[in-house]
């Protein structure tokens, strides 16, 4: 039973070290990873701002008190090499032998297709929203077929899917 749960991880995992490995390609060869504006560099991620962010403007689709609240102190936001988007970290240590995380990512449907841990269907989102209780992941369509999808890594399981939908309605407004 293990080893079959074992091979299924494993086989869902290939797709995902594939996508991590062509971005971090993509990142090394094709950007020094900076801003062409100073004044961007600086506030991305780290206003309360709730505009609208570029495409490329990871970082900046989730504000910082959003972030704090879900997670407390944390890095900033720093681009996911798993998944591409941003991932922000908390900076407080471990609780429970979990170091607290969000990801926010926007996925084109073949990419979503590789990676997402698809889950259940979840109200109180966007229409056709999956939530997948295991990963704290929620994913749900957005901007022009890509997908969208907040990955919730807490210490406290109760709390996961409800800071997910909040985060995925912030996410949701501004991609």
């Amino acid at each position: 039973m293990a080893k079959g749960r074992s091979m299924k991880m494993l086989r869902k995992l290939g797709p995902v070290a594939v996508v991590g490995l062509a971005l971090a390609l993509v990142v090394g060869c094709g950007s020094d990873g900076g801003s062409s504006s100073p004044e961007s560099a600086q506030s991305a991620g780290t206003d309360d701002s709730a505009t609208t962010q570029a495409k490329g403007d990871e970082c900046g689709r989730l504000t910082k008190s959003e972030v704090t609240e879900a997670i407390g102190p944390n890095d900033g936001g720093q681009h996911d090499y798993q998944l591409g988007g941003c991932v922000w970290t908390a900076t407080s240590g471990a609780k429970d032998g979990i170091v607290e995380a969000i990801s926010a990512t926007v996925l084109t449907k073949p990419e979503y297709e590789a990676v997402a841990e698809v889950g259940e269907q979840v109200n109180g989102s966007a229409e056709g929203a999956t939530y997948d209780t295991m990963h704290g992941e929620l994913w749900f369509p957005c901007r022009s077929g890509d997908f969208c999808g907040i990955k919730v890594n807490i210490s406290d399981p109760d709390k996961r899917r409800e800071v997910a939908l909040r985060l995925g309605k912030s996410l949701q407004g501004r991609v």
